[in-house]
């Protein structure tokens, strides 16, 4: 298969990435406010930080590309974070939601990013950041899956 090699349409594939790092760093900040464990809080709060940064290093490559990124989430993420909401609400144990959700979107997060550099063609300095990217998210999945299996956070 032909990678995609189109500016407009890399710049899009990168916008789209940057729009699910805002959903993530979101979900990652509701979730602050749902959790007394002051370890979830600390891991949330980091994962927020660390997608802000991801944005901030896709706006520099969009750029570069001279295109104008975005910044806004997505009506998929509005809804996972009113999902989330509903979720603890109802539930005895809100960390273990809250878990479950960010296990859930760090899994879609990096599929987003491997089909993302399966079908475009990315400079290699865009590659380099999306790899790290990439990387940092799969850390992230097997600290969430880790924190998922104690019994206490």
């Amino acid at each position: 298969m032909k990678k995609i090699e189109d500016p407009i349409e890399i710049a899009q594939a990168l916008q789209e990435l940057l729009e699910k790092n805002h959903d993530a760093g979101e979900v990652f900040k509701s979730g602050l406010e749902d959790t007394e464990s002051d370890l979830l809080k600390n891991f949330l709060l980091t994962q927020a930080e660390q997608r802000a940064r991801f944005a901030k290093e896709l706006e520099r490559e969009i750029y570069q590309i001279d295109q104008v990124p975005h910044n806004t989430g997505t009506f998929k993420g509005t809804l996972q974070r009113t999902w989330m909401d509903l979720k603890t609400i109802f539930s005895d144990n809100r960390d273990e939601v809250i878990l479950e959700e960010c296990l859930e979107g760090e899994q879609e997060s990096a599929a987003e990013y491997e089909i993302a550099m399966a079908k475009y063609h990315f400079s290699d300095d865009i590659l380099r950041v999306l790899e790290g990217q990439l990387d940092e998210i799969k850390h992230t999945i097997t600290i969430v899956s880790s924190l998922k299996d104690l019994e206490t956070y």
